[in-house]
């Protein structure tokens, strides 16, 4: 059966152009954009006050892919590399010493993926961009109104402002989501009016929570996001009018990097990790990961081939996963390795840190690539996410997570690109 995916989209949004309403123009009607949105904010795990609603919205989620199946399924099979990951993990049930959770995590994280699929199928690119804007926009005004200023525990603990969420980070980086998402939309003309007169509205309310969420990360994070936001959706397509300028650019950013760091670590005679740390108020071992990092190199040794199972480590009969979590004030063992890497090695051993890494070069050499050819096709958003995700996933294990809100971002953005080439060989 031959597949004809822009013609299906057009056939489909009938709907959205009867009811005359979108938030952004794009082949996506109102409702899956609504849909997007509300799952955007329900489905990620960050957000616990939405957790009733979870299960009912990821299947009406995958109740539209259903729907759907002509649009979705193409583009699933095109990226069915994606999904050996996920059966990696429902096949370690087979040397698991929790087998249910091992299965648990690895129908997530499939169920993961096709949601994010579903997202790539139905929407645009800048329709996408706008529900997550939408999204976050909600959830700040959620935390204006109903937010709280909480003691946060553990190694780093003390006052500052929660939100709507569990945690300070939580917060600081939803925050951070949104006003990377505005600077996008400032910089582009094809985004609605509407959205370009809102952007700078949402921007400062979202720095106000950030800020006050007191999460060095999320600061950090603002500055470099930003700013790399801001190079490829602004800086990026003039410098293509000017012959030779793009990689004068490239090359000059890597040089002034360079000496910058040699001449703080040499001429000034600082080591620009611990005095960064310093100033934040960190310790240097990066509130305690390197402790939990020890412990999962004591694990790696005991079964470096395999791993333990996915998601057998972190469980409330597992004494080490016990005094890890109570010390760092986790509730119930939901706790994490803090690192992506370490995560996978514990859990799939050696086997799963190579799938893992060949699947994650393959999604950013995607980006990278549609970034490089057709520069057109996106603003900064996705690829600053990208970004984000690749420098945490050393000190977070988001990328190796279930409903976790940046890499089902991640993700979408992947199926988008993989979109784009189901449509590109439909026309040659």
């Amino acid at each position: 059966m031959s597949y004809a995916p822009h013609t299906t989209l057009h056939t489909s949004a009938g709907t959205g152009r009867a009811l005359n309403l979108t938030l952004q123009r794009g082949r996506g009607t109102i409702i899956d954009q609504l849909l997007v949105i509300l799952w955007l904010i329900v489905i990620p795990l960050e957000f616990p006050m939405a957790a009733f609603l979870r299960y009912p919205a990821t299947a009406l989620v995958l109740l539209a892919t259903i729907v759907y199946w002509r649009d979705v399924l193409p583009l699933l099979k095109r990226g069915a590399f994606f999904f050996l990951l996920p059966a990696l993990c429902l096949l370690s049930t087979l040397w698991s010493d929790a087998a249910m959770l091992s299965i648990r995590f690895g129908a997530f994280m499939a169920v993961t993926l096709v949601i994010c699929a579903y997202t790539a199928a139905r929407l645009d690119y800048r329709q996408f961009v706008v529900t997550v804007f939408v999204a976050s926009s909600l959830l700040m005004i959620g935390s204006l109104l109903f937010g709280q200023t909480a003691y946060v525990g553990g190694l780093d603990g003390g006052y500052a402002m929660i939100g709507i969420f569990p945690h300070k980070n939580v917060l600081g980086l939803r925050m951070l989501i949104l006003i990377i998402a505005a600077i996008a939309i400032l910089l582009d003309r094809r985004y609605a009016p509407i959205w370009r007169l809102a952007a700078p509205v949402m921007m400062l309310p979202a720095l106000y929570l950030l800020l006050g969420s007191n999460s060095a990360t999320a600061l950090v994070l603002l500055f470099a996001g930003g700013l790399l936001t801001a190079l490829i959706g602004g800086i990026w397509p003039l410098a293509g009018r000017v012959p030779g300028l793009r990689p004068l650019l490239i090359s000059g950013s890597i040089v002034f990097i360079g000496f910058a760091g040699l001449a703080v670590a040499n001429i000034y005679q600082v080591n620009p990790y611990t005095a960064f740390l310093e100033r934040l108020d960190k310790d240097t071992t990066l509130t305690g990961r390197t402790q939990i990092w020890e412990v999962g190199n004591q694990l790696i040794e005991e079964k470096p081939v395999i791993g333990l199972g996915a998601g057998a480590f972190w469980r409330p009969d597992v004494n080490q996963a016990t005094r890890i979590s109570t010390l760092f004030g986790a509730e119930n063992n939901q706790f994490y390795f803090h690192n992506a890497y370490y995560e996978v090695m514990v859990h799939l051993g050696v086997v799963g840190l190579i799938l893992f890494l060949i699947t994650m070069g393959k999604a950013y050499w995607l980006l990278i690539r549609q970034w490089l050819t057709a520069p057109q096709a996106q603003d900064g958003f996705i690829l600053t996410i990208a970004a984000i995700l690749l420098v945490r996933s050393f000190t977070e294990s988001e990328l190796f997570s279930v409903f976790i809100m940046n890499p089902m971002i991640f993700w979408t953005g992947v199926f988008m690109v993989l979109f784009s080439d189901l449509r590109r060989r439909q026309t040659t």
